[in-house]
């Protein structure tokens, strides 16, 4: 990746970058571009963030466990696959009231400058190689166009 990063598309596993801590909730780097960053947040049972206040939007996903994401305004629960957006500057927090280990995938547009972090495995079971007797999306749209 360069400085205003990749020119490609990057696949990548997320399970590659889970990383938790028994001191406090985590949150990793996966993605970054000029514009647009991917973290996930991996918050044991009874931990939680800090205060978040972004520089920009974000849109929080929950992967696993199960959030409370806590504003001004009140707690709001979600489950798995439930997502949220959160509006630049506005304050809040994310804390992991249940049983089970949490995980959050948060975007974020524009980022800020943390830097992307190393995968604590390479397994990336969720990426396929590609498979040239299938044609992708692109093949299909030059055969429509002609080319």
């Amino acid at each position: 990746m360069t400085d205003t990063g990749p020119t490609t598309p990057l696949p990548v596993d997320l399970r590659d970058w889970v990383r938790f801590s028994t001191d406090a909730a985590v949150r990793v780097r996966v993605q970054r571009t000029d514009t647009l960053a991917v973290d996930l947040w991996c918050i044991e049972p009874q931990q939680a963030t800090d205060v978040l206040r972004a520089d920009g939007d974000v849109s929080y996903t929950v992967l696993a466990g199960r959030s409370w994401f806590v504003t001004e305004d009140g707690d709001i629960g979600l489950d798995p696959l439930g997502s949220m957006l959160v509006p630049r500057g506005v304050a809040h927090g994310i804390d992991n009231r249940a049983p089970d280990p949490l995980i959050v995938l948060a975007v974020t547009s524009p980022p800020d400058a943390a830097p992307v972090e190393p995968a604590v495995s390479t397994t990336g079971t969720a990426v396929r190689d590609p498979d040239p007797t299938r044609r992708g999306v692109i093949r299909r749209l030059r055969g429509e166009r002609g080319a």
